[in-house]
């Protein structure tokens, strides 16, 4: 899978601190990324997000998928990580699947989505985490 990404600024102004994780930002349908011993956040933007895959070891992982849309059939990301955390941002109005194994780590779906009759666009999240956490919020 070809991912067309771009290396980006996370933010505008300098706020003292030395360590800024690596933004990158896509528009594609699909992405593969991952990090180790540095931090990573990634902005996903596509308006017919599929899949994506994180492998994160001794890192911290953010994926922001505030921006983007699912396609019809809706998508699923695999997440693999070792001593790190991933977090996963998603707009309050998709329906979110964990299924990942956690080993002395901790899984966190705290969301607060709308009830609805309508069928919702559908994440899923697979994986495994080892010594680690991963948050969907």
């Amino acid at each position: 899978m070809q991912t067309k990404a771009t290396t980006t600024p996370c933010w505008e102004e300098d706020d003292g601190d030395d360590f800024e994780p690596e933004c990158v930002s896509t528009a594609e349908d699909g992405f593969e990324r991952g990090a180790a011993f540095h931090g990573l956040w990634i902005c996903v933007r596509s308006q017919a997000l599929r899949s994506g895959r994180v492998t994160a070891a001794c890192s911290g992982v953010t994926v922001d998928l505030r921006q983007a849309a699912l396609s019809p059939e809706g998508a699923t990301i695999h997440v693999q990580s070792a001593l790190s955390g991933i977090d996963i941002l998603v707009p309050p109005d998709w329906d979110v699947a964990c299924e990942v194994d956690a080993i002395c780590s901790g899984v966190s779906e705290r969301r607060w989505a709308p009830r609805s009759a309508e069928p919702r666009p559908r994440l899923r999240v697979v994986g495994m985490v080892v010594a680690g956490g991963l948050s969907v919020r």
